[in-house]
């Protein structure tokens, strides 16, 4: 009779609790997911998967180096699904129309894989926090506007942000409880990791770093050498079966990666509009303004939380500290706060590199809302703090996920005002979204296929006749009817000087933002 009860139970919560987050996750990722934007890399690494995929055929290897990321996990599992739906239909190439059909099946591709890790992460997050506070940050994360936004483009940060926690998760379970079969694993996911994006070697260093300290502690030398060599010969087994360019050149193409990943990611930098200033360093206060403007309120507060249930206890503090080789909280922090402070340095900044954060801070968020709940005394406070965490959530989460549907990359957070306000502190980037809505609302408005201009040519070619988009910067103003900026960007002196007036005459909104402006040419 006991097992049978538990039996209900187990299937009353748990299961009833994961076929409602598929629901919602399927809800917010699934619909509409082709035809909502084309970012510019996502146009790239289109090109990029043909060509993996084509190296693999031909037994060309070298093919499947495509870039310094180096991308390859993104490539694996978009190039072979586009591949099969390539033999289905009959249709090898990309054109004007079919691109989208190609773009559905790589993001669908992109977002089922997000699915499957997720449900992972949330199997080895229950064996290391419990079940409720596992559920409870894998939700919170899953549903972070900014992070839906990001894990409905064709890109990586988010295959990254999910590699990397389950690798540190297993590798933390597999610290304390040594087994070949886990560390292995451990292994594995930390090469998907740096297979995802060159970044993610890092999370390969904190681990054999600290695994280094932890067994020196024990004065575990056999410990150590089983633990670091099992995990560094998984890597360096499943990095070179799953890039094929190592087959033929190595060195040669491990050191391309670290070569361009300095030169681009640390040297060059990135263009960014701060408080209304220009640059290409936007400094070490930009990543603190991205986590106020991009994350919830709900999540800001659930931290507070945490921090609050933690300074309540002095004591408890030095515990924790004490306990550097046995609180999984501590770990993970460590990794994550070196991986914030090593992102401060490099002068290419952006956005969407706070996103593998976003994991962690959900999960100190789940912890601080359900311990400070279980402080709380009386039934009365419980219901009130449960009323205010509920009606919190909805309005954060729940409200936005179906007002900004399916734009969630503009995400900003009502902390900061209106979206132009927080459009003010740090400029949001076009990066290809609504772009195919942009393109129906000019045939419909100015009719036919008008010459267009735009500064990034990249997501419009994809799905407009490649000959009637020119490049602003590049191109004569006689080259367009129809002039195309993209939000926060700015005339170019090539047609300004040009002699040429062009007058505004229409705008594309997406969630309260002027994100696509149309100018027309003056009569002179």
């Amino acid at each position: 009779m006991k097992i049978r009860e538990r039996l209900t139970g187990l299937i009353t919560n748990k299961h009833v609790a994961i076929i409602f987050f598929i629901l919602v996750f399927g809800l917010t990722r699934f619909l509409f997911l082709g035809p909502d934007e084309i970012n510019p890399d996502g146009v790239n690494w289109h090109y990029r998967s043909q060509q993996f995929i084509v190296g693999l055929k031909s037994g060309d290897f070298e093919r499947t180096y495509q870039h310094y990321h180096p991308g390859v996990t993104l490539m694996w599992i978009t190039g072979v699904p586009i591949e099969i739906y390539k033999q289905i239909t009959g249709i090898t190439t990309y054109d004007q129309f079919n691109f989208l059909a190609f773009n559905t099946v790589a993001k669908v591709s992109v977002v089922a894989a997000q699915l499957i890790l997720t449900f992972i992460l949330l199997y080895y997050l229950t064996r290391v926090v419990g079940f409720k506070i596992a559920y409870f940050s894998v939700f919170l994360f899953s549903l972070e506007p900014f992070f839906m936004g990001n894990s409905r483009l064709y890109h990586m940060d988010i295959l990254l942000a999910l590699f990397v926690l389950i690798g540190l998760l297993i590798s933390w379970l597999n610290l304390r409880n040594f087994s070949y079969k886990g560390t292995i694993l451990t292994g594995v996911f930390l090469s998907l990791s740096f297979l995802t994006k060159s970044i993610g070697i890092g999370a390969l260093f904190f681990v054999l770093i600290f695994s280094t300290a932890y067994f020196a502690n024990k004065k575990d030398l056999r410990g150590l050498l089983k633990y670091f060599c099992t995990i560094l010969g998984a890597f360096i087994v499943t990095t070179f079966l799953l890039f094929p360019a190592l087959w033929v050149r190595p060195v040669y193409y491990m050191t391309e990666i670290f070569a361009e990943s300095e030169r681009v990611g640390i040297r060059k930098g990135h263009e960014q509009i701060v408080f209304g200033e220009t640059t290409q360093d936007a400094g070490i206060l930009f990543y603190p303004l991205v986590l106020l403007i991009k994350v919830t309120p709900f999540l800001i507060t659930g931290l507070a939380l945490c921090l609050i249930k933690c300074a309540k206890s002095a004591t408890a503090v030095m515990k924790i500290f004490a306990s550097k080789y046995s609180n999984p909280y501590l770990y993970l922090a460590m990794f994550y706060l070196g991986y914030f402070f090593v992102m401060i340095y490099p002068s290419k900044k952006l956005d969407r590199y706070m996103l593998p954060l976003y994991p962690f801070l959900a999960l100190l968020a789940a912890h601080g809302i359900l311990r400070f709940y279980l402080l709380i005394k009386t039934t009365r406070l419980k219901k009130i703090f449960m009323s205010l965490a509920i009606f919190s959530f909805t309005l954060f989460y729940i409200l936005p996920a179906v007002v900004d549907f399916p734009y969630y990359f503009t995400y900003t957070s009502p902390l900061f005002g209106t979206a132009e306000s927080a459009n003010r502190i740090i400029a949001q980037k076009p990066f290809g979204i609504a772009v195919p809505a942009l393109k129906d609302y000019i045939i419909e408005k100015y009719g036919g296929e008008p010459e267009l201009g735009f500064i990034d040519t990249k997501p419009m070619k994809a799905i407009y006749s490649n000959s009637k988009v020119a490049d602003i910067r590049i191109n004569g103003v006689s080259d367009y009817e129809l002039l195309v900026l993209g939000i926060n960007e700015e005339m170019p002196e090539k047609v300004l000087k040009s002699g040429t007036r062009f007058r505004k005459d229409s705008s594309l909104y997406v969630n309260g933002l002027e994100y696509w402006r149309i100018y027309v040419k003056e009569d002179k």
